[in-house]
Parts: structure tokens; C-alpha cells; sequence
């Protein structure tokens, strides 16, 4: 089995079109990492910092590591309802038997109020990218192929993601390209580039009483070359104190997740994905774990930024 998920691996590298960013499951606490145009919309500096262990058991199963920051530039003698910037910084580390890549990007995103408590953000990430081959960790049947000619790592940059962020008090909608330019990976494979990922979420929050509230949203990935994946997830929520969530992903697993908040300015996110595809025979599932720090002081209601649902 070894042998055979290594080549699969390999085969990836040196395909013109496939999926190649990483995969998350509590995707409305980690939004950020998914569309930059999220940058700015919290009273105060946001930090995630998150690790995925995917497929445990399953050898050259991914594993990825991330921290995101971002904030509000405040205008001054305006209050938050005015059009504002935001700025942020995203770096993230994923591994995939002998693949694997490091990215760091950086954040810009204005957003402009269409009406009252309801803003449009537009933004992007701007960075770079290594990506690494490790033929050391490869069995293969004939060593001569040419995709096995490099071994080591490439710098590709500049690495481009736009996004578009619709938000109010209840709802939101977001739409980002990831890798947008398609750069080329040299010395990696063959012909190797990074191809578009199209990503759209949305969600609304229902509230039930005063002390209930349920999120249902949903995410749709699109690569050119792979199957689309679908996210679909809900959170029932007990005063802000506490959530507990259900995802399901098509063809894929589905997840059991738990978000609670604690000692004022943090919040924990864990989410148990169940394999549900053939992968299931011979790995056991996933693992994901969000830590949320974001000190917010007490504001003015009348100069405080309209609260997502999504960082509540």
C-alpha cells in the first residue's frame, strides 16, 4: 500500500491540473485562510493558529500547519461603520508523502458599506510559495522516468488570490481564486504548475430564542482536473458559550465538530472527520484543531464593525 499511495503522489506532481491547496473542515472559524477580503472585518487583531492531521494511519497521509493575523486599520475621527482597510498575513505548511510546500502571503482588503450594516470587502493575498519533492521517501518501479529528475525544492512567486467578501449582521457570502496566475513549478516533475481553485461559501445565521442559535452554510471548491468537493455544515450555538456543529463533504467524510470559547479572548475549534470514501479501509480519520485568540475591548455600538456571524 505504501508503494502505491507514493506513486499516486508522485503522479500529482507532475500533473498540469490538480488539487493541490490543502483541505479544511471548520472552514467558517478559519474563513480567513480561505478568502483575504475577510481581512479587517473584526473590531481588533484576529489570530488563528490551527494544525490537520488527515487520515491518520494512512502512510504519506496530508498533515498541515497554519497561523493567520489579521486587523482593522482604524480611520481616524470616523467611526467603524465608514469604508475601511484591512491588512493580515497568512503562512501554512503541507505535507503529502514526499510533497509538500510553505507558503507565505500577505493580506490587503478594503471594505465599502452599501448599506447600513451590510459592507462588500474586496481583497487579495500576495506571496510566495516553496514547494518540495522528496525522492528519498519514493519507491518507484523504474528510476529512469523523467519525472524523477529533480529532487529538492522551488520558490514560485508571486503567488495571487483575489476575493470578494459580502457580509452583514446574519448572513455572508465569499468567492476567491487561489493560485490565480498559475505560476510554473520548475524542477519539480514535469511541466508542473499551480492550478486555479474557485471557492464559494455562504451561510445565514437563524436565531431560535434568545439562547439558541443554528449557522447552516456551505462551501463549493472547483479545480480544473478534480471533482468537485461541497462542504455542507451547520452549528447550533448556546449563548455564544458554546457550538456544536455537523459537516458533511461529498465523496469524502463526514465530521463532528465542537468550537468553545474560554478565558475571554480565546476560542477552541476541533472537528472529527469520518471517512466515509474507500480511503476508510485502510486509514483511520482526521484530526483538526483551531485555536482563535482575538482580544476585542467592550465598544460604542455606534462605532463598532458589524459582527459576522462567523467571529461570534
Amino acid at each position: 500500500m505504501r508503494r502505491t499511495a507514493l506513486l499516486l503522489l508522485l503522479a500529482a506532481a507532475t500533473a498540469l491540473q490538480a488539487q493541490q491547496t490543502a483541505q479544511y473542515t471548520q472552514n467558517v472559524f478559519n474563513m480567513f485562510a480561505i478568502n483575504p477580503a475577510v481581512a479587517g472585518s473584526k473590531d481588533c487583531i484576529d489570530v488563528r493558529l490551527g494544525y490537520r492531521q488527515q487520515w491518520v494511519g494512512f502512510p504519506g497521509a496530508p498533515t498541515t500547519g497554519w497561523a493567520t493575523i489579521n486587523s482593522v486599520l482604524k480611520p481616524k475621527h470616523k467611526g467603524f461603520k465608514a469604508n475601511r482597510h484591512g491588512i493580515g498575513a497568512f503562512v501554512e505548511s503541507d505535507n503529502t508523502g514526499p510533497l509538500g510546500y510553505t507558503t507565505l502571503q500577505l493580506a490587503y482588503a478594503y471594505h465599502l458599506q452599501l448599506r447600513q450594516d451590510v459592507f462588500l470587502s474586496m481583497g487579495f493575498f500576495a506571496g510566495l510559495q516553496q514547494e518540495k519533492l522528496s525522492l528519498g521517501d519514493v519507491t518507484a518501479g523504474n528510476n529512469n522516468d523523467p519525472a524523477l529528475a529533480h529532487n529538492g525544492s522551488a520558490l514560485v512567486y508571486p503567488i495571487i488570490t483575489p476575493g470578494l467578501w459580502l457580509y452583514g449582521k446574519s448572513s455572508w457570502a465569499g468567492l476567491s481564486i487561489q493560485q490565480l496566475l498559475g505560476n510554473r513549478v520548475k524542477d519539480i516533475g514535469l511541466d508542473t504548475r499551480l492550478t486555479n481553485h474557485y471557492i464559494v461559501s455562504a451561510g445565514h445565521r437563524y436565531r431560535i430564542d434568545r439562547k439558541f442559535s443554528i449557522t447552516p452554510n456551505a462551501l463549493l471548491k472547483l479545480s480544473p482536473g478534480s471533482p468537485m468537493a461541497m462542504d455542507l455544515n451547520a452549528m447550533l450555538e448556546y449563548r455564544r458559550r458554546l457550538g456544536i456543529g455537523v459537516s458533511f463533504r461529498n465523496q469524502d467524510a463526514v465530521a463532528l465538530m465542537i468550537k468553545l470559547p474560554f478565558l475571554k479572548y480565546f476560542s477552541l475549534g476541533y472537528s472529527y472527520d469520518i471517512t466515509t470514501s474507500k480511503l476508510r479501509a485502510g486509514a483511520s480519520n482526521t484530526h483538526e484543531i483551531i485555536l482563535g485568540i482575538y482580544p476585542c475591548l467592550p465598544l460604542d455600538p455606534e462605532k463598532a464593525i458589524v459582527r459576522c456571524p462567523i467571529f461570534e
